[in-house]
Order: C-alpha cells, then sequence, then structure tokens
C-alpha cells in the first residue's frame, strides 16, 4: 500500500504537469527539441525577498540563540585538546575495523587545523559584525532628530572592522608602527607594536562611543562591546609580551577570535535596539507616570416638557404642523431656491401656531 505523498509536492506536481501540456500545445504536439529555460514563480524575484535587516534577531529569545552559538562555536574551535580524549574514548568504543576512520576525523580536530579553522571563524564573525553595521547605519540615516550625522558612525565601525580583519593577515600593524617610529623618532614598543594599539585603541574607542552613545537602549551594547574590546586588548598584550618574553602566540589568537565573536555579538545587540527605536518599542531610563482614569461625566438627562394645548395641530391646511415641521417658514419675500431648509424648533412652532391664529382672527 502506497504511502500518500505530501499534498504541497502533489500541488507542484499538478503545476507542473499544467504547465507542461501548455507548452506542448504552443508548440503543436511537437516535442522541443531544446532545453527549455526554467520558469520562476513572481515570488522569486529578489525585490520581493527579505532584506538582511528583516534577518536579524530581534527577540530576546532569538538573540540568546545567536549569542550562544557563537560562544559555542567558539569555544568549540578554541579547545582542540578535548577532542584528543573524545576520539581515543570513541576509537576504543568502535573497534578495529573503523580505527583509520576515526584517525582521520580526529586529524581534522587538531591543535593546528582548530586553531586555522578558529581563525577563519573570527573573519567570518567579523564580516558578519561589518554587515550589520551597515544595516544599523542604514536605519539611523532616518532618524529625524539627528541632525549632526551620529549614523555615520556605524559606517566607520564596519569599515573599522574590516581593516581589523585584514591587518589580521597582512601585516599592517607592523607598516604602522615602523613608519610611525620613523616620523616621530620614538620606538614605542617592539617593532613600533606600540603604535599601532594606540592609534587603534583611540579608533575603536572613539568611533564605538559616537555610535553607541545616541541610542536609546544602549546598555547592553556597551557591556558586549566593552568586553569585546578589553579582549581585543588581551590579545594585543599577549602579542607584545610574546615579541619581549617569549610567550605562546596561542593565547593571543584565543583572546583575538573570542573579541571578533563578542563584538559581532554587539553588534547584533546594537541592531536589535536600533530596531526597536525604529518600531517605537524602545524606553528610555524615565518612566512615563500612568494616566489616571478619567471619570465618568454624567450624561444629562433629557427634561420632557408637558404637552401644551397650543401644540395641537390645527384644522387650518395651511399652518398644519407637519407642514411647518416639513417645509419651514418664509415670509414670502425671497424665492423657493432661498428658502432655509433647515428643521424649526418646537419654540418657534409655537411662535407661528399663535401669530396664524392672531390673523386669523383679524
Amino acid at each position: 500500500m502506497a504511502l500518500p505523498g505530501s499534498p504541497r509536492r502533489g500541488q507542484r506536481r499538478r503545476l507542473l504537469l499544467a504547465w507542461s501540456r501548455e507548452k506542448s500545445a504552443q508548440a503543436g504536439g511537437q516535442a522541443a527539441r531544446a532545453r527549455s529555460m526554467a520558469e520562476y514563480d513572481p515570488v522569486a524575484l529578489p525585490e520581493r525577498q527579505p532584506a538582511v535587516a528583516v534577518l536579524l534577531p530581534t527577540h530576546i529569545g532569538h538573540l540568546t540563540a545567536w549569542a550562544t552559538g557563537i560562544i559555542v562555536a567558539l569555544a568549540a574551535a578554541l579547545t582542540p585538546g578535548l577532542t584528543a580524549t573524545v576520539f581515543s574514548a570513541l576509537g576504543r568504543a568502535i573497534g578495529p575495523r573503523f580505527a583509520r576512520s576515526v584517525a582521520a576525523t580526529a586529524a581534522c580536530f587538531e591543535a593546528g587545523t582548530m586553531l586555522s579553522l578558529a581563525g577563519w571563524l573570527a573573519h567570518l564573525l567579523l564580516a558578519v559584525a561589518a554587515v550589520v553595521a551597515l544595516v544599523v547605519r542604514l536605519m539611523r540615516r532616518h532618524r529625524r532628530d539627528d541632525f549632526a550625522g551620529r549614523y555615520r558612525a556605524w559606517g566607520w565601525l564596519a569599515f573599522l572592522f574590516l581593516a581589523a580583519s585584514c591587518a589580521a593577515q597582512a601585516p599592517i600593524g607592523r607598516a604602522v608602527g615602523v613608519f610611525m617610529t620613523e616620523a616621530t623618532g620614538i620606538a614605542f614598543g617592539p617593532s613600533g607594536y606600540g603604535w599601532w594599539v594606540a592609534i587603534a585603541a583611540t579608533l575603536f574607542g572613539g568611533v564605538s562611543l559616537w555610535a553607541v552613545l545616541p541610542l536609546h537602549e544602549r546598555a547592553a551594547t556597551t557591556v558586549w562591546l566593552t568586553i569585546g574590546l578589553a579582549a581585543w586588548g588581551a590579545a594585543a598584550a599577549a602579542t607584545w609580551l610574546g615579541a619581549v618574553a617569549g610567550m605562546p602566540a596561542g593565547a593571543a589568537l584565543a583572546a583575538w577570535v573570542a573579541g571578533c565573536g563578542l563584538l559581532t555579538i554587539a553588534m547584533l545587540v546594537a541592531a536589535r535596539s536600533v530596531i526597536r527605536e525604529v518600531r517605537g518599542e524602545a524606553r528610555d531610563g524615565a518612566t512615563a507616570a500612568k494616566p489616571k482614569p478619567q471619570a465618568a461625566t454624567a450624561r444629562p438627562t433629557a427634561v420632557t416638557q408637558a404637552p401644551d394645548q397650543d401644540d395641537a395641530p390645527e384644522e387650518s391646511p395651511g399652518w398644519s404642523s407637519d407642514a411647518f415641521e416639513t417645509t419651514g417658514y418664509t415670509d414670502g419675500s425671497d424665492g423657493d431656491e432661498d428658502r432655509d431648509p433647515r428643521h424649526l424648533s418646537k419654540a418657534e412652532r409655537k411662535r407661528l401656531k399663535k401669530l396664524a391664529r392672531m390673523n386669523r382672527v383679524a
């Protein structure tokens, strides 16, 4: 007995058959020799695809999941020593038949390979941080009270992330340090490395303050950004000590990779804060007082008047109450087009009835 297929798959199959019949009918029943170009639904157009800002995490649960995934990935890449024990136990459990497969898999998690993987993850995270910073810049530039152009700080922050990624692969820091040493005559750090650290710290510190201070919800962004920059400071210190006291380079790489992950999380938190500002969900530090419920206003009760004898309809056909209610009163000086079509009030009808009775008596 065949199991029923997916309803969506069956619908796509029926649509494909209908399209094939339509194509064959247009071709006059002859099979096309050349392979026809694939056709897409209009929903597949790039203009109808979600933008990058829509993909950013806005709920606290999604943001926590992103941050946890980044931290776990970096921790797995920076702790290759734990995998040796795991694969040793796995080889004993499986037996000699798959010993070569276990050894080949364990080679993927060696110290050198994992550190290279950690460096690749760091570059990828810096690229993600730069893209998120550019998205924040695009949203911040539409803030109406930003007369000083403070949204440009996020563009500079994205540029600094890309520059840091390039400096990790090319010896840009050494070139800048040697140039500053020759220009000033002051050897600051080993091979002028202190000049590069001072310039990078000044740029990142100034641009970060320029970008984060105008935010309404800036506490979480400040915490993550501070921890990430502190990790990069530890990496710079480890590199400095490695050049002076022979400290292993793995510590500097681990601190730098950790800083990349923390700065990416900081950019995701900042993007969430800006999206909440755009949607009007962000809160300032002061809590607005709740409006007091207004007391229910008493509705005026309608005053009923006792019927008057003069309100009774008259027998005269020219001065009936229905005529006054529908046509209104006119003194004959205005034409039909200038007649006021409004309904007369009860007092006016009463006064006109008295005038009519006086005219009849006279």
